[in-house]
């Protein structure tokens, strides 16, 4: 096994020089710093983890809390938590959340214990309170992607769904609708809300009616939406959209598979556009390629990894906050209204 002494006259220095340049110290030149880097990768030498952990008081791992590690959602977001780790040398922890709020506790006493260096949470809702500012109050680094709590000062990703909405029903009505409906999702969720606010804006913004019916409000039981469209499409030509704006894609999907099975056709006959731009579905879903918008999370996934990172380190000011902007995706479940 190659040792720190070995690298260290490799590269002539010492080894105490090459623990810095491991270390990610700046009191090294870059000169010494690239060739310290070329001798480690020539030698394949690994450092001693727990031996670093050791030294730095750091358990050299990020916990990551998802609702469901299982969702096809989370790939790409996973994959960049699992680039970036591996290009900063830690570990990552993940768990799956689930609805119970007791193992939720279990979890975030568990990871604050020596466990974990700092914790990534997605997607928290409004009854997730008690964990933040549980991890606000005892000084532990943590970082939400997606954050339900404007009042509450901390590390955060978030996506601007506003205008993502925004963009997505502009596109709609760019392609001749006027009668746009809204399949929205938990208003629990602010993701939800902000994309909810998109919607009625560029609405009121060209004064198109939003009809009573317009809104369907699906929750967790997102195949409740397959019912909602075949309801809606079994209303007269003349009172029903030409086009549904849905807050995500699996919702979408419900959508076009409740209109297709009475034997209407996406985009011929109802237009539909999502929100995530995601390509993996647990429904069986193999229809159209869906029209949405699209959300960094590879990107979103990396950045966490190497903001907390930064933290840790000193090198970042805290509250951090980025904020990313979304991509109008095209696919085939976008036309012009149906004429018939």
């Amino acid at each position: 096994m190659v040792t720190v002494k070995e690298v260290a006259r490799m590269a002539n220095v010492s080894p105490a020089t090459v623990s810095r340049v491991i270390n990610s110290a700046h009191n090294v030149s870059p000169e010494i710093r690239e060739r310290v880097q070329r001798v480690i990768k020539d030698m394949n030498y690994f450092p001693n983890h727990a031996a670093r952990s050791l030294v730095r008081r750091q358990a050299g791992a990020i916990a990551v809390l998802l609702r469901n590690l299982h969702h096809p959602f989370f790939f790409n977001l996973i994959r960049g938590f699992e680039d970036s780790a591996a290009k900063s040398e830690r570990s990552v922890i993940f768990c799956s959340l689930g609805q119970e709020q007791e193992y939720r506790d279990r979890y975030i006493q568990f990871l604050t214990n020596g466990i974990s260096d700092a914790i990534i949470l997605y997607g928290t809702l409004f009854t997730d309170r008690p964990i933040i500012e549980h991890l606000a109050s005892v000084n532990f680094p943590f970082l939400l992607i997606e954050n339900n709590f404007e009042d509450i000062r901390v590390n955060q990703l978030l996506v601007n769904n506003l205008e993502g909405a925004k963009n997505a029903v502009e596109h709609l009505i760019a392609r001749g609708h006027r009668r746009i409906a809204l399949f929205m999702g938990d208003p629990n969720k602010k993701v939800n809300l902000e994309r909810f606010n998109g919607y009625t804006q560029v609405m009121q913004k060209y004064g198109f009616p939003i009809g009573q019916n317009d809104i369907k409000n699906i929750y967790s039981d997102y195949s409740a939406a397959y019912g909602a469209a075949r309801e809606m499409m079994q209303l007269p030509p003349e009172a029903r959209p030409t086009a549904v704006f849905a807050i995500n894609d699996r919702i979408a999907t419900q959508v076009i598979m409740g209109v297709q099975s009475l034997g209407f056709s996406v985009p011929e006959d109802l237009s539909v556009i999502g929100f995530d731009n995601q390509k993996l579905f647990d429904d069986g879903y193999s229809g159209p390629a869906i029209t949405s918008i699209k959300q960094p999370l590879f990107e979103m996934g990396k950045d966490s990894i190497t903001i907390l990172t930064d933290i840790l380190e000193g090198k970042v000011k805290t509250p951090f906050t980025k904020t990313y902007e979304t991509q109008l995706i095209p696919g085939d479940t976008v036309d012009e209204p149906s004429r018939k």
